[in-house]
């Protein structure tokens, strides 16, 4: 019997594939909340959410994976542009990015998509040639998706330039369910930043784990980690809006999602957070299919030991609505 289609080739309809982007509604409104601080704790090392067992992606040849010398990586820095650096942050940022979510990051200024595509696809060939970027031979959507599902990660160069000589940060082939959510997450990240054209909003400031963490202690004292996959900060006129968002891809249990839930309540009674910004944030979990979501609505309302009011669940077609307020 032969193997299973991997799970970025499968395209059924227009249903959502992580790395191809959230669909942009309805302005976004807020309730009365105030901004948090900037977390500037020490944070332990990046975990791998959502790992199953490791695949074999191979890279592709060619001058990606070069070795560049100090001396010619000095001379490459020296010619960045600020959009080069900002492309490379990014990818740093979410460790894969395919070339669609780094256009909507970096090159949402033009004129046109076409324009914007021509030359995300110029520049990140161009980086790719310097050896500071490589793509993964995998894609997402499917062989017919294009350039658009192209998957890319820093070279080992792009990763001396982002982190320094000395601080090298470890880039192992990653697991199909790893690579999906990292992109599913970065997708609600451009989302989030695509908020900013709406004339009511201000400012949209993201973290992405590990900034995202927030350290507190348990019940008896013991240090503990809190780790959304990202914090939003949406802020308007009037309001500001926080969030810390869950992606969720199906693939943990519902006692799993029930114990991240108790750990936000621990967090909460922590009161780490009330201090440092006046307010909680609301947890927004985004889940693939609405029966999914409400699954777990259903049992934070059994449950009887969980904040009712603290979550809020969405799916691909519902986040900007839920964001908006118009859903609980």
């Amino acid at each position: 019997m032969s193997a299973p289609e991997p799970l970025w080739q499968r395209r059924v309809g227009d249903a959502y594939v992580p790395g191809q982007g959230l669909p942009l509604g309805l302005p976004v409104t807020s309730s009365n909340d105030e901004v948090s601080l900037q977390v500037r704790d020490e944070f332990p090392a990046p975990r791998e959410p959502n790992t199953s067992s490791v695949s074999t992606p191979s890279v592709r040849s060619g001058v990606g994976g070069r070795r560049v010398s100090r001396r010619a990586l000095a001379r490459l820095a020296t010619n960045l542009s600020e959009r080069d650096e900002l492309v490379l942050r990014r990818v740093a940022e979410h460790r894969y990015l395919t070339t669609h979510q780094l256009q909507g990051f970096c090159f949402a200024e033009h004129a046109s998509d076409a324009s914007a595509s021509r030359t995300t696809r110029r520049v990140l060939a161009r980086l790719e040639g310097d050896g500071l970027v490589r793509a993964l031979e995998r894609r997402i959507g499917g062989v017919h998706a294009g350039s658009q599902a192209t998957i890319w990660q820093l070279a080992p160069a792009g990763s001396r330039l982002v982190y320094g000589e000395e601080k090298r940060r470890r880039s192992g082939p990653p697991s199909d369910r790893f690579l999906r959510h990292q992109l599913a997450v970065a997708d609600v990240h451009v989302l989030l930043q695509q908020h900013q054209r709406i004339e009511a909003i201000e400012q949209v400031a993201v973290e992405v784990e590990p900034a995202s963490w927030r350290r507190y202690q348990g019940p008896t004292g013991e240090p503990r980690w809190l780790q959304p996959d990202l914090f939003a900060e949406i802020t308007s006129s009037d309001f500001v809006d926080r969030y810390f968002i869950e992606v969720d891809l199906g693939t943990e249990s519902l006692p799993t999602l029930l114990g991240k839930c108790e750990q936000y309540e621990q967090y909460l009674k922590s009161g780490v957070e009330q201090a440092r910004s006046g307010g909680f944030p609301l947890v927004l979990w985004l889940f693939l299919s609405p029966e999914r979501a409400d699954r777990l609505k259903a049992a934070v309302r059994r449950s009887g030991r969980l904040t009712n009011s603290l979550y809020r669940y969405a799916t691909p077609e519902t986040i900007t609505q839920v964001l908006a307020g118009g859903g609980v």
